[in-house]
């Protein structure tokens, strides 16, 4: 077939019509009662073809967008969003009722009353949701029925707000038992050698109960005064013994019987020659018999050598 490119009856299907591109058939068949585009325009194939149209959104539209995008975003700085977003909703219901009424609103994209039942169920939900968030957001009260009924030109006198209570203060008496403690003292016990600390008495702390007259306002204390003291055990004061006796120093070494005498039983830790004197070693004595020290006396001082009379001869 050398015909130019168009549309000729499908020489495979009967009561269709193919497209003849000029060197072969193409895929796209119409029914035959389709006139036949113009051959110079094979690119504009019907919508039954399968090819697409792209729409452009028109000045009127690119308006209406821009007014409800402007409008939605005043209403949300100024906190009415979702009445706004209502409002919006209830234009659209009404535009979807003229467009089902009369079958299509081109200028707006509604082409058939399907389109246009659709608009108003999504615009009633929009309105439903956006009616519902605004009032839970901005709840209306009850007005008065004297406002309501008041005529025009009438003022009304609003109720005066109700003066919240005072309140009062309660007084009551509030006991507290605390604990006293014991002082710590130290004494020196001349029964006690010297270095050794003991405590002699135990501390005990005493207790005192105080009595308060607490005044409270609204549940919360605002003052406090002690009014009362006694004391209901008296604490025990802890003693600690410091020692401060000399300890006696321990008995010389027994020395050894001088050869050829005896010595002396009125006297312990040293011998102490029978003599017809006897005199401390290193004193001034003359002798001539002499004893070191200390020498206890343990009988009569027959010598005299403990000049201080403790006992405790030849100690110096």
């Amino acid at each position: 077939m050398t015909s130019p490119a168009g549309w000729y009856p499908d020489p495979e299907q009967t009561g269709q019509q193919r497209w003849w591109t000029g060197v072969g058939w193409g895929g796209q068949r119409v029914p035959a009662a389709v006139p036949a585009p113009p051959a110079a325009a094979p690119a504009a194939v019907p919508a039954a073809a399968g090819a697409t149209r792209t729409r452009r959104l028109g000045p009127l539209h690119i308006v209406l967008l821009s007014l409800v995008g402007a409008l939605l975003l005043v209403s949300a700085v100024g906190g009415a969003f979702w009445a706004m977003l209502a409002l919006v909703a209830l234009v659209a219901v009404v535009i979807g009722v003229v467009a089902l009424v009369r079958g299509r609103v081109s200028s707006l994209g509604i082409r058939n009353r399907g389109i246009a039942a659709a608009v108003i169920g999504a615009a009633l939900c929009v309105f439903v949701v956006g009616g519902s968030a605004n009032a839970a957001i901005h709840p209306v009260g009850s007005r008065p029925a004297a406002l309501l009924s008041a005529p025009e030109g009438t003022s009304v006198a609003k109720p005066s707000a109700t003066p919240s209570p005072t309140p009062t203060d309660v007084v009551t008496e509030v006991t507290e038992v605390v604990e006293i403690p014991f002082a710590v003292t130290e004494v020196q016990d001349p029964n006690i050698d010297v270095g050794q600390v003991v405590v002699t008495t135990t501390g005990v702390p005493g207790q005192q109960t105080n009595t308060y007259r607490v005044t409270t306002r609204a549940g919360a204390e605002i003052a406090r005064e002690l009014v009362a003291q006694l004391v209901s055990v008296q604490p025990v004061a802890q003693v600690t013994s410091v020692g401060t006796r000399q300890p006696a120093p321990p008995p010389p070494a027994p020395v050894a019987e001088p050869a050829g005498g005896g010595c002396d039983p009125n006297y312990e830790g040293q011998c102490v020659p029978v003599a017809s004197d006897v005199d401390c070693a290193g004193g001034s004595g003359n002798g001539p018999a002499y004893t070191p020290g200390p020498v206890y006396v343990v009988g009569s001082d027959v010598y005299d050598l403990d000049r201080d009379g403790d006992g405790i001869a030849c100690d110096t």
